[in-house]
């Protein structure tokens, strides 16, 4: 399956099975890449002469129009063309988004009086906002929304808490389209000013073959152990998932290759591609890019990005220690061999032909890790040097001579910008003023220095890895990459993308609505009371100091995989941190604690059948059915069902308390234990069959290290020894067979 092919799945399994002629495809693309384009370049140099509502309109409008030039109005039409009706919605909501930016800063809007057109305006762009969703993302999402505008018209007849007078149209309107706690609030503002950066980082990456590699390399490491090929999809997907958007798009790119290799040394179909679905998806937990979410966290919670890629870290790793021994004990059970070496591509061949691609990822850590620079500005650097690596390693293996000529062109270009960039703006400052636009002036373009540096950086990389494959005289030959290439990843980000930019406007709508009717200081008391009456009738030897947050916590997770079945990860997260995250706060957990709670069980619901993308995705790879493939996806992940319990009631995991470092490396130790026991309960296998009796002590087992307590931590110790102990002597009574 090759790029185009990867694509194609994932746009039908997002409700697109256009398949257009060559014109319409140049158009469509057109509108993607410079979607992309506009991105890029707001992240290198800044906002073009706009202010930064005007940079979400524009990214907000480009993204609908794409939906409806790319999915039809109904799945399973295998439409050739784009119906006239779509080229209107189109249309209006290019006419939309103008009209929004001209009357941004209208005295009408600014003093909260719009008028009659305003109202009428803004209602039908909440309307083509619904209906994009509802294309891309699908009915759940929007039912939530459609749910959230009816609580907010039908207030005043409401019971109790839940009653609120403030339903009026003109507010409604007024405040989800023109104000900043509506479609253009925190959730829009992260996937434009964040988001879509890092998809594009990743969709480029793509496009320079890097997956690919990652998935030899953890082939190479892992192929040759018991159940190899779905150990490296495990290492691989998080590789993979750790830059990238898109837990469909992860499991697209990965399966395609790691799902035959499993089913070929012995996986089942559906559980080859569930462990791919658990690798995938769990990818959205995983630093530096946290499926997006760790950008919206900032914006909800205030805290540095380092610090939340800091905290996420360790219970992310944990996860997919989690997965690993999920694997590891399946192919125990069923003794399922690994891949002969002679199978598998020589790392050293890997590192000499692509390992050049590894840099990037390096330079992106360097300014997010060490110099904490800004989001879009680390993105930008990594970009930049990325395309100039990949571009000229092919090229030095092809004509060195003639590359090295080109090379010292584009540095001596390069370096000059920095003193031409002046008369570039005064140029556009001219025309601008000739032509009337309002769109240039002499800072329209803001030179970066290091812009210079990531270019002779690249170039440097991909030379002395020239060098360095003829100095081996190794017959290696980099992945092509050229123009071609760069825009395909160019097109590929704005269309991975269109899911994350609707559902965060759509959630913007329900955030709006929550915040405009006064739900979200109501929704505290209402968790409160209700953890307060299931309190009230446990018995007494049940209830600690902490049994309310207990009960508040085991709710979230209930109402973490009920949102999560039919929503992108991204906004399962959105609405979680709007309406349950402050409840949890409230009872007593720290923020960063409180958002990657429910962040990561938000996680987890992508995993959740019936509705679930990234089964579907690796269902129609391995030949299985895909209910079947979700539940194994699901089956895979609950190893780390606990983990966030884990660091609820002992947040040292997280880095955010004054523990000492072996109090640290106890908590980790403890943690990882206890999901190996889960995982060996879920599996009913250690190294032989659990019988009944064993099978309970490992779930105890996996609940004692919940609490992190020297007395429970002691006596689940002591289990453990015991029954690996016991399952030891089982084996060896009963020999080779047993496994």
């Amino acid at each position: 399956m090759d790029a185009k092919e990867q694509q194609k799945l994932i746009q039908e399994l997002e409700g697109s099975d256009r398949d257009l002629g060559k014109k319409l495809t140049i158009l469509v693309s057109s509108i993607s890449i410079l979607l992309a384009v506009f991105h890029l370049y707001v992240a290198g140099f800044g906002l073009p002469g706009i202010g930064s509502k005007t940079f979400l309109i524009i990214h907000l409008t480009l993204a609908i129009v794409l939906v409806f030039l790319i999915f039809p109005i109904k799945k399973g039409t295998s439409q050739k063309t784009i119906p006239i009706y779509d080229f209107i919605l189109a249309a209006i909501s290019l006419l939309l988004g103008i009209y929004l930016i001209q009357r941004q800063d209208a005295p009408e809007i600014m003093s909260a009086r719009p008028t009659d057109l305003d109202l009428i305006m803004g209602a039908l762009f909440i309307v083509i906002v619904i209906e994009a969703t509802r294309r891309v993302v699908g009915l759940p999402l929007v039912i939530i929304a459609l749910i959230g505008i009816g609580y907010f018209f039908a207030g005043e007849f409401l019971p109790g808490q839940f009653y609120h007078n403030r339903g009026d149209f003109s507010r409604f309107v007024y405040e989800i389209t023109y104000r900043s706690n509506g479609i253009f609030g925190t959730p829009i503002y992260a996937s434009a000013q964040f988001v879509f950066i890092f998809i594009l980082f990743g969709a480029i990456l793509e496009s320079t073959g890097a997956g690919k590699m990652f998935i030899d390399l953890a082939i190479r490491g892992f192929g040759k152990y018991k159940g190899g090929p779905a150990k490296a999809s495990v290492v691989a997907s998080g590789m993979m998932g750790s830059i990238s958007g898109s837990s469909t798009a992860n499991a697209v790119t990965t399966g395609t290759f790691t799902i035959p290799l499993m089913k070929k040394v012995g996986f089942p179909p559906h559980v080859a591609g569930g462990v791919e679905v658990a690798a995938s998806s769990s990818g959205q937990f995983l630093p530096p890019v946290m499926g997006a979410a760790a950008f919206i966290m900032v914006e909800f919670t205030g805290i540095p990005y380092f610090e939340i890629i800091k905290s996420a870290l360790i219970p992310a790793l944990l996860a997919y220690v989690g997965i690993l021994f999920m694997v590891h004990f399946e192919a125990n059970k069923h003794n399922i061999s690994g891949i002969d070496r002679s199978e598998m591509t020589s790392a050293r061949k890997l590192l000499l032909s692509q390992g050049y691609l590894i840099v990037p990822i390096l330079i992106l850590l360097y300014f997010l890790v060490v110099e904490r620079a800004s989001v879009n500005a680390s993105a930008f650097y990594s970009i930049i040097a990325m395309i100039i690596i990949a571009f000229f390693a092919y090229r030095f293996k092809e004509s060195m001579g003639r590359t090295i000529i080109f090379a010292a062109i584009l540095l001596a270009l390069t370096f000059s910008m920095q003193y031409l960039i002046v008369f570039v703006n005064q140029g556009l400052s001219i025309f601008d003023n000739a032509i009337g636009l309002g769109l240039f002036n002499a800072e329209t373009i803001r030179w970066r220095s290091p812009i210079f540096t990531m270019v002779l950086g690249g170039i440097v990389v991909a030379l002395l890895f020239a060098i360095f494959q003829k100095m081996t005289k190794r017959d290696v030959t980099p992945q092509k990459y050229g123009f071609k290439q760069l825009l395909e990843g160019f097109d590929k980000a704005s269309r991975n993308a269109l899911s994350i930019v609707v559902a965060c406007a759509t959630a913007g709508i329900l955030i709006g609505v929550i915040t405009t009717s006064g739900l979200s200081t109501k929704f505290t008391r209402i968790v409160i009371n209700f953890s307060d009456t299931i309190e009230s009738m446990l018995p007494n030897f049940m209830i600690t100091d902490n049994t309310q947050l207990y009960i508040a916590l085991i709710l979230t997770v209930f109402a973490c995989l009920l949102l999560g079945m039919g929503l992108p990860t991204t906004a399962t997260y959105v609405v979680l941190a709007a309406v349950i995250a402050p409840v949890l706060t409230n009872l007593g957990l720290p923020v960063i604690v409180a958002h990657l709670f429910v962040l990561y069980y938000g996680v987890l619901a992508d995993d959740t059948p019936p509705i679930n993308l990234p089964a579907y995705a690796t269902a129609g790879i391995a030949k299985a059915g895909p209910i079947r493939t979700g539940v194994q996806g699901f089956k895979y992940d609950s190893a780390a069902l606990l983990l966030p319990f884990m660091f609820a009631i002992n947040p040292t995991i997280l880095l955010i308390t004054d523990a000492s470092a072996m109090e640290m490396i106890w908590a980790i130790m403890t943690a990882a234990v206890g999901m190996a026991m889960f995982a060996s309960f879920i599996q009913n296998f250690m190294f032989v069959k659990y019988n009944i009796a064993e099978r309970i002590i490992a779930v105890i087992t996996a609940l004692l290290f919940i609490q992190s307590d020297l007395i429970t931590d002691s006596i689940g110790f002591g289990l453990f020894i015991l029954l690996v102990l016991y399952q030891l002597y089982k084996k060896k009574k009963r020999g080779p067979a047993a496994a």
